[in-house]
């Protein structure tokens, strides 16, 4: 019976529940909050929602472990010494997750990126749809700065990878990207003629949003101090042989239509460039290729 009486009223007994029932609690709440972020009827992106769950996971982690430290804390004191002794070996073993919790850190202390930024890490690149104390998940995206189509592939990167490469951020103007679209011709093809129609073609497809673009770069600019490139489409000349020239279209683009602006494009410079009679043989190769 004495034994009975003192489990009861024992720290351990009353620790156990509480930690218990709060996690219960926050579990209940992290899954109600998340569903209402899936539901809401907002004008959120798909990437917005991930974005938004995953500081609903990460603040929920935060007060659970602030919660066990509160439950436990004079447990915890009384240990202090003896897990000190015991962490103070197992660091050799745990070497990659330390370094994991450091790249966090790191990632977190310079704002590098964000969840439904497209980030590369290395040879690696990819959307970011996914971001915890040890890892990061991408969703693959072909190889090459022109490439935007998705491989289905998902890959989980340990968060040491940032401590040693370099992360490059293509979604560093938030909203907005700055795409780079080759056409290429020969050098027979009328490229003046070229250069206006895929000149035109841009402005009208960037003028829903081109004054939008211009404002966020304007308040980017003043918020970081930084000198950062025009909005306005523009057009660029190149001949990397004696036989070709490259038109190079830079537009800016919606973060969620930059794959289909592409395909847009290039297919209405092919209908008007391509559409009269006068059609050189040589440029059909090259029409099949943007195809």
């Amino acid at each position: 019976m004495q034994n009975m009486e003192w489990f009861n009223n024992s720290f351990v007994l009353k620790g156990g529940l509480a930690t218990l029932i709060m996690i219960l609690a926050l579990f209940v709440a992290k899954l109600m909050t998340a569903r209402y972020i899936r539901n809401a009827e907002r004008n959120w992106t798909s990437q917005q929602r991930l974005r938004w769950i995953g500081y609903v996971r990460n603040i929920f982690l935060g007060l659970l472990v602030f919660g066990l430290i509160y439950v436990w804390g004079e447990t915890i004191h009384g240990l202090a010494m003896t897990f000190f002794a015991m962490a103070f070996a197992a660091v050799y073993t745990i070497k990659e997750m330390f370094m994991c919790l450091n790249g966090t850190f790191l990632k977190f202390r310079g704002n590098h990126f964000e969840i439904g930024d497209r980030i590369k890490v290395g040879e690696i690149r990819g959307d970011v749809i996914d971001s915890t104390l040890l890892t990061t998940t991408l969703v693959e995206i072909g190889r090459g700065a022109a490439n935007h189509q998705m491989t289905g592939k998902k890959i989980v990167l340990p968060n040491s990878l940032f401590l040693d490469k370099p992360v490059i951020n293509e979604s560093f103007l938030q909203n907005y990207y700055i795409h780079n679209i080759t056409i290429p011709l020969h050098i027979r093809d009328d490229w003046k003629r070229a250069k206006e129609i895929l000149l035109k073609i841009a402005l009208d497809e960037c003028a829903p949003y081109l004054e939008q673009a211009r404002s966020r770069i304007r308040k980017m600019e003043r918020t970081r101090s930084l000198e950062l490139p025009c909005v306005e489409p523009k057009v660029s000349i190149q001949m990397p042989d004696p036989d070709t020239i490259h038109l190079h279209l830079r537009i800016p683009s919606p973060m969620h239509l930059k794959e289909r602006l592409e395909q847009v494009v290039v297919t209405h410079f092919l209908d008007q460039f391509f559409s009269s009679d006068t059609k050189d043989p040589v440029s059909q190769d090259i029409i099949a290729d943007l195809k």
